[in-house]
């Protein structure tokens, strides 16, 4: 019984092996053509998860050896891009996050309707504003006045908030990029 390029060969029987981002172990049994076609149950699990073993009577079942799968390396580099990835997606998040964190929730949802209505008043001073009007005359301020806060907050949050999606898109096109786990590694926020 050995493995070669994660090709498992027992006798005249090979059997392909899937190719994983840690090291595992296979273990095969010899069992009977009723319960597999091959004559072999061929079980790989992942150093730390329960082996899992042939469902026929245990008698039935013989023990032909255990061998390391060694992690692929290419299974190895798509993990470590998918971690990095989460990992940055992250950082983003905490990052866009803490800009907002001192408004309540409920007036962030309102700011996409401020906004509509804060363009529609630059380009109209007569247009309703609903939510702007309500706003206004709980702030005791004009409603032109008002709408070019919005106008300017949103600006300026458009401006920051595109530079650090900018960035994280620059840093997923690195991570894309990387031919090694190594160069995954050095990719960070």
């Amino acid at each position: 019984m050995q493995i070669d390029n994660h090709i498992l060969t027992i006798g005249n029987h090979t059997e392909e092996l899937p190719r994983l981002s840690r090291t595992a172990t296979v273990t095969a049994w010899q069992v009977p053509t009723e319960y597999s076609a091959t004559g072999y149950f061929v079980a790989t699990n992942r150093l730390g998860e329960p082996e899992t073993i042939p469902a026929c009577a245990a008698e039935d079942a013989v023990l032909l050896g255990r061998l390391e799968l060694p992690a692929h390396p290419e299974a190895q580099l798509i993990a470590a891009k998918q971690d990095r990835l989460t990992a940055i997606n992250g950082a983003c998040d905490a990052v866009l996050s803490s800009i907002v964190q001192t408004y309540p929730a409920g007036e962030i949802s309102s700011w996409a309707q401020q906004v509509k209505e804060a363009e529609a008043l630059a380009a109209d001073p007569d247009t309703d504003a609903p939510l702007l009007t309500a706003i206004a005359e709980a702030r005791g301020i004009t409603v032109s006045e008002l709408a070019g806060k919005v106008i300017a907050k949103a600006g300026a949050y458009a401006l920051v908030a595109g530079q650090i999606i900018g960035k994280r898109q620059a840093l997923e096109s690195a991570i894309e990029a990387a031919e090694t786990a190594e160069a995954v590694s050095v990719v960070t926020w």
